[in-house]
């Protein structure tokens, strides 16, 4: 029982050590993006880049600038 027991922490903290690197890139995801944003990129282009959908972006920024008519 005691092998077993280890084994499942061990995975545990193998799964919170990967979740803290995905917390670090999605924290440098959403600073690129707002740089991009900032810098006038078209939000297509940066969901593109991002591999997100329109809607996953908007709610990483929730306020694009408005596309030209």
């Amino acid at each position: 029982m005691d092998e077993e027991l280890k084994q499942v922490w061990v995975a545990s903290a193998a799964v919170e050590s990967l979740q803290g690197e995905i917390d670090q890139a999605e924290s440098q995801l959403d600073t690129a993006i707002d740089e991009a944003v900032k810098a006038g990129a078209d939000p297509d282009a940066i969901s593109n880049a991002a591999n997100l959908t329109a809607t996953e972006l908007s709610d990483r920024v929730p306020v694009l600038p408005a596309e030209p008519a």
